[in-house]
C-alpha cells in the first residue's frame, strides 16, 4: 500500500509540475492511458492522481470527455485575491504585537528554508511551497483566531494553482524571498503598518502578475475562460 501511494502521489506532483511550467496548457485533454505509459504507472493510480489534481483545481473532469487542464480564470483570481488580501492582512494587523521571539526565530529558519529549496538543484516546488505557507502561517496563527487561520487555509486550498504557477513566473522565486525578508524584518521592529502593507503588496502583485499573464494569453488566442 506504500508502495502504491507513493506512486499516486509522485505521479500527481510530476503532472501538476507540468502544468505549472506549462508544459501541459490549459484545455489539454489528459489521455489515462497515454499518460499511464508515459509516468510508468498503471490505470488505477493515475486516475486516483488525476483526481487528487481535480480537487486541488488544476484539472477538471466532465462526463464523457474525460480529464482536461483546467483554465486560468479571471473573475476567480480576482476574487480569491481580493478576499485573501482582506483577511491576511487582518490576521496580520493582530499577530504582530503578539507574535513571540520563538515565532519570529521559526519564521526566519523556514526563510532560510526557502533560500536553499530555492538554489537547490533540481528545485523542490513541493518544499519551497510548504515553506512559504508555514512561514505566513506562524505569523497569522499569533493573531491568536483559529477561525481566521482555518478561512486563510481554506482559501490557500483555492487557490493553490495559481500560487505556485505565481512562483514559476519569471523572477518569481527571487520576489516572493524578498518579500517574506521585509515581512519578517518588519514583525521584528514591531511596525505594524508597514508588514500589514507589505503583505498587501505581495499578494496584489502576485494578483497583478496572474492578470497579466491571463490577458496574454488572451491576446495569443488561448482561451483561458
Amino acid at each position: 500500500m506504500a508502495i502504491y501511494l507513493r506512486k499516486r502521489d509522485m505521479t500527481a506532483s510530476l503532472i501538476r509540475e507540468a502544468i505549472i511550467q506549462q508544459r501541459l496548457s490549459a484545455g489539454t485533454r489528459l489521455v489515462l492511458e497515454d499518460l499511464s505509459a508515459q509516468y510508468e504507472v498503471s490505470l488505477t493510480p493515475m486516475r486516483e492522481a488525476l483526481q487528487q489534481l481535480v480537487a486541488e483545481g488544476f484539472v477538471v473532469q466532465a462526463p464523457h470527455k474525460g480529464f482536461t487542464v483546467a483554465s486560468m480564470d479571471r473573475d476567480e483570481i480576482e476574487e480569491l485575491y481580493t478576499i485573501r488580501i482582506g483577511m491576511e492582512t487582518l490576521a496580520t494587523r493582530r499577530a504582530v504585537p503578539r507574535v513571540t521571539g520563538e515565532e519570529l526565530d521559526k519564521m526566519a529558519s523556514l526563510l532560510t528554508t526557502m533560500e536553499a529549496e530555492a538554489r537547490a538543484v533540481p528545485m523542490s516546488w513541493n518544499k519551497f511551497h510548504a515553506a512559504d505557507r508555514s512561514f505566513h502561517l506562524v505569523l497569522y496563527s499569533a493573531s491568536g483566531s483559529k477561525r481566521w487561520v482555518e478561512t486563510i487555509q481554506t482559501f490557500w486550498r483555492r487557490a493553490e494553482r495559481y500560487m505556485r504557477m505565481r512562483t514559476a513566473m519569471a523572477g518569481g522565486v527571487g520576489g516572493v524571498l524578498l518579500d517574506h525578508e521585509r515581512i519578517l524584518e518588519a514583525c521584528r521592529r514591531r511596525d505594524v503598518s508597514a508588514a500589514v502593507e507589505l503583505v498587501r503588496e505581495h499578494i496584489a502583485q502576485a494578483q497583478q502578475e496572474l492578470l497579466e499573464e491571463w490577458g496574454a494569453d488572451q491576446r495569443k488566442g488561448v482561451s483561458r475562460t
